[in-house]
């Protein structure tokens, strides 16, 4: 498979998806979002057709000058929302947009304004690629005004769902990211959101200066906390997270309840479970939940996000998006 894989062809030369895409290093918007942007609107258009086959993330990022992680993460992404489809070797093929995600008709909507003004910029004499360089020019300065959040976390299910609730309850797009699975220097959120544990790795991967970086709390559910509190007297609980400072905010929070044989666990093998009878592990935890069920007793937790954090989120969303209208970048 080659990069020419879906190609069209304009005044009789072929054009591969290489050639319909513009990329810049310089700009404000994330590289991999330029080209989730752009094969997004290729698909709407039609420009690529479902069972049309996208090049390899390595032979695309080849073409373009970039890091090949940044192709296979546009391309996760444009899976995410229902447009491409990854089928293992045989590559990433393009599903369309009728099987795309519940925002399709906003996409639509926004499909129809950009055709009509489109065919007048044909109509004054502007060519594709004119016009194509012109969208993509405003749309990043018209992205650029607007607050960019993100929230970081070590597990993908938690960043994700408490991406998606911080959005609810602040009122503005907050974008998941999972530690070790995407490239720091090209997040330009403003915002980077994070749990305590993981707030000095958080402010040590976001170094640019115009990029706040906030933890907010999270705490056990608490029905979790009253079944373990119920159980543990006289036992042993071991707490197993996927690093350390997690253990410890658990094993804080169970002793907060009154749970005093918590122990954090570095490891899970038989000799860290030595003299453990509970051992606490997070929700998503499903094989290491299995695997250890003929060792010890086993109890799923989940995390909440804590209600005063959310607040004091909202407010520093409202402050940042103040000093935005204001023309400036820090918050007081």
């Amino acid at each position: 498979m080659t990069a020419t894989t879906s190609s069209s062809s304009v005044n009789g030369r072929t054009r591969t998806v290489a050639d319909k895409i513009q990329v810049s290093v310089h700009s404000d918007m994330p590289v991999y979002r330029q080209i989730v942007n752009q094969l997004s609107f290729m698909v709407e258009t039609g420009d690529l057709r479902p069972g049309q086959v996208l090049p390899g993330a390595r032979l695309l990022a080849e073409d373009l000058r970039i890091n090949r992680n940044t192709v296979a993460r546009a391309y996760a992404e444009l899976g995410e929302i229902g447009l491409v489809e990854g089928r293992g070797r045989t590559g990433t093929f393009v599903v369309g947009p009728g099987l795309a995600s519940a925002d399709s008709r906003v996409r639509e909507r926004a499909r129809r304004i950009l055709e009509s003004c489109i065919r007048e910029c044909v109509a004054l004499g502007l060519s594709a690629v004119e016009v194509q360089s012109l969208v993509l020019s405003i749309a990043v300065r018209a992205e650029s005004d607007l607050l960019k959040v993100s929230f970081v976390e070590s597990d993908a299910g938690r960043a994700q769902r408490f991406a998606a609730e911080l959005e609810v309850l602040v009122g503005v797009k907050v974008n998941p990211l999972v530690l070790g699975r995407f490239e720091p220097e090209e997040e330009r959120a403003n915002l980077v959101l994070t749990t305590f544990p993981l707030l000095a790795e958080a402010r040590a991967l976001m170094r640019r200066p115009e990029t706040e970086v906030v933890a907010v709390v999270v705490a056990l559910h608490v029905p979790t906390l009253v079944r373990i509190a119920s159980v543990a007297e006289a036992r042993v609980v071991g707490v197993w997270c996927g690093t350390h400072e997690q253990g410890v905010t658990v094993r804080d929070s169970l002793r907060d309840v009154g749970v005093e044989n918590v122990q954090v666990l570095d490891g899970l093998e038989d000799a860290d479970l030595e003299g453990i009878d509970i051992v606490v592990v997070p929700e998503e935890s499903t094989e290491l939940t299995a695997l250890l069920d003929q060792k010890a007793e086993v109890i799923q937790f989940g995390y909440v996000l804590d209600a005063a954090s959310t607040r004091m989120v909202g407010e520093v969303v409202r402050d940042m998006q103040a000093n935005k209208r204001n023309g400036t970048s820090q918050v007081d």
